[in-house]
């Protein structure tokens, strides 16, 4: 089983053909990643902080309609976190968040699963990240929880970095806190407009590849630890230790939107390593037993994944079947 850990909240998406009108749609990247998991068809867990009021409810609905498990979810008494997304006429997102005070970021650590809680759940990983990671109060605890693991070896631990410039937060806060739940991952997702951002990077600049090439390889830092670089369009670019870097490129399609698409990939990573039992205790182990042809071929069919959930308005990842249908039409 996967224990996804994270935000669920309402996305208020403006109409990209009727200027100020919104619909309210169930989004927050972990949620996103527990739908597409639950799609896909992996074992999953979804532990949030899910609000009693009436936003709350929706979020509850939508997750349980896609079969997430929410066994170890909370009730909170907080407000549901709302985020206001404008699409551009290239589908491209953007965002604009209210957060403060709300549900998400309450965590205290008996709201955690303990070592034993863990074991029952047969759980193999923990996937967290965006902003679950960056807000506070909730994203130490987590931190500090996730640490104790990844010093037990216990589990795989995935963080999708997945920035939010929009909420304000200072650029170098945020690289030295990435940086920081990097040491502590085994599996790292990123966009390379991520990267851009953590590090002031300019995206005309003709230097700008090279240097994300030299950042993810720092975030390597000489271990089976791997990271995946996103590039839109353009593909995935992958690191491993020994300055190893191979690309997988995309399918190419017709975007409606990007909404969701990285989260998709995510979880189609994940559920693959899942299925290859390449998840789990001893984890950097078990990472460097998979060759660079099955990890690419993992890659390649994630990529896929999220390539359908662009094609659709909105984050609504395959299932199986869908995925299945496209690769065996390719």
């Amino acid at each position: 089983m996967i224990l996804v850990i994270g935000e669920a909240l309402i996305d208020l998406i403006e109409n990209r053909y009727q200027a100020g009108a919104f619909n309210a749609i169930v989004g927050g990247a972990n949620a996103n990643v527990s739908i597409a998991l639950a799609r896909r068809g992996t074992p999953q867990q979804f532990l949030a902080r899910l609000s009693n009021d009436r936003f709350g409810k929706i979020i509850r609905e939508r997750l349980e309609t896609n079969g997430v498990g929410l066994d170890h979810a909370v009730e909170a008494s907080e407000l549901t976190t709302l985020a206001v997304v404008s699409i551009d006429s290239q589908g491209v997102p953007s965002y604009a968040f209210y957060v403060n005070g709300t549900a998400d970021w309450g965590w205290v650590p008996a709201e955690l699963p303990t070592d034993v809680q863990l074991e029952n759940l047969h759980a193999k990983a923990i996937q967290f990240g965006c902003l679950t990671m960056a807000m506070a109060p909730g994203n130490a605890v987590i931190e500090d929880w996730a640490r104790a693991h990844f010093n037990q070896q216990s589990v795989t631990i995935s963080h999708d970095i997945n920035m939010r410039p929009a909420l304000g937060f200072d650029r170098e806060t945020e690289r030295v806190r990435v940086e920081r739940v990097n040491e502590i991952s085994h599996v790292i997702k990123a966009s390379d407009e991520d990267i851009e951002w953590l590090y002031n990077l300019d995206s005309a600049d003709r230097g700008t590849a090279g240097r994300i090439d030299e950042i993810a390889q720092q975030w390597v830092a000489g271990t089976s630890r791997i990271v995946f670089v996103t590039r839109g369009g353009s593909g995935v670019s992958v690191y491993r230790d020994g300055g190893v870097r191979f690309d997988v490129p995309s399918r190419k399609i017709n975007v409606v939107d990007t909404v969701g698409a990285g989260d998709t990939f995510c979880a189609n990573l994940l559920g693959q390593l899942y299925d290859a039992d390449a998840l789990g205790t001893d984890p950097f182990d078990r990472l460097a037993n998979l060759s660079d042809a099955t990890l690419a071929e993992f890659v390649r069919i994630a990529g896929v994944a999220a390539s359908i959930t662009c094609e659709r308005a909105g984050c609504e990842p395959p299932t199986i079947a869908d995925l299945n249908a496209v690769l065996g039409a390719n």
